[in-house]
């Protein structure tokens, strides 16, 4: 069975249309090969001689700037430096950039990065420094301007481009994660600050009153408190050994004697320490008594007997007496 002629008809358009239009699709992604072919050729000055001359001369320029106008003291500065030419890129040559001269602060880190593109319909080429600034300081900060120098090998000329002098002010530390506010810890400060200084004051005071004690401790004592302390030491009534008991109460004496009133101590007999102590302008009962002990010593010391007993008792009691008595006139006489 044969199909209608205006049905075939109709075929025959469609698909003709459908060959025009797969056509066009495939001109134009020729047309965008081409030209995306041709890119990276234009870009780096490798193009043909008409289309060279046809692209205008390179076009140099230069910006500087710093990201913000303050940074607190504990962050990072960012200084950017770019440099951008047009045109004909493949005749500029840029010599290194030197590192910026700077005030209060002090370059942390610098990187560099190239981007080559169209801009404009024109190749374009932007070469980027960045640097990271550490503050010093509080206050301003400057980085000082720069000159960066060029070849333009269609001209053979060396050029310079300029960078003014910028400035940074550098304020209060911003406050680090998990760290106290700044009045918490200046109060936590003055409190352990106020507790040093207590403590301080305490130790002082502590040594102090110890070196007091320690100085009234070496205070010379009275030569009678002395002997009183030696006689309750050296000499016990209640001995058995009474005839040692007895020498040394005569020894404890006769030193005494001698350190206080400068009559000699040894080389003299009881009777001569006696009349030496009766002209130290000495009371006559001082001077009985000072007789009676160095007497009954002498007598056990130098006899076979033993000794009594109520004999050493007085003795003893007489040398204390004694004692105390010129102790409390001594201090009275202060």
């Amino acid at each position: 069975m044969k199909e209608p002629r205006n049905l075939v008809d109709k075929k025959i358009r469609r698909h003709r249309n459908t060959a025009l239009g797969c056509r066009r699709v495939l001109i134009i992604r020729l047309q965008l090969l081409g030209a995306a072919l041709a890119l990276p050729a234009a870009l780096h000055g490798e193009i043909s001689a008409d289309s060279l001359a046809a692209l205008p001369p390179a076009q140099v320029s230069i910006t500087a700037a710093a990201a913000t106008a303050e940074i607190p003291l504990n962050r990072l500065a960012t200084y950017t430096i770019k440099l951008k030419w047009r045109g004909r890129l493949s005749d500029i040559e840029f010599d290194p950039p030197e590192l910026p001269q700077l005030a209060n602060f002090k370059i942390a880190g610098s990187s560099s990065s190239n981007w080559v593109g169209l801009e404009n319909n024109q190749p374009t080429s932007i070469k980027t420094f960045e640097h990271s600034l550490r503050p010093e300081g509080l206050g301003m900060g400057y980085i000082e301007g720069m000159r960066v120098s060029y070849l333009d090998k269609a001209t053979g000329e060396k050029h310079s481009l300029y960078t003014s002098r910028a400035g940074i002010k550098v304020i209060d530390p911003l406050r680090e994660p998990g760290e106290a506010p700044l009045g918490l810890a200046l109060t936590l400060g003055l409190l352990v600050c106020a507790a040093l200084v207590a403590l301080v004051f305490q130790m002082e005071a502590r040594a102090k009153k110890q070196e007091a004690a320690r100085l009234a401790a070496h205070v010379e004592k009275p030569l009678e408190q002395e002997f009183l302390e030696e006689l309750k030491n050296t000499v016990d009534i209640n001995t058995t050994e009474l005839k040692e008991a007895f020498a040394s109460l005569s020894k404890l004496l006769r030193r005494y004697l001698n350190r206080r009133y400068a009559i000699p101590a040894q080389g003299i007999s009881t009777q001569e320490a006696v009349e030496a102590f009766r002209r130290a302008a000495a009371s006559d009962e001082q001077t009985r008594h000072i007789e009676e002990i160095l007497q009954t010593c002498d007598l056990f010391k130098f006899s076979g007997e033993t000794g009594e007993p109520a004999r050493l008792a007085r003795a003893y009691a007489l040398a204390e007496n004694f004692l105390q008595l010129n102790l409390n006139w001594r201090n009275d006489a202060r």
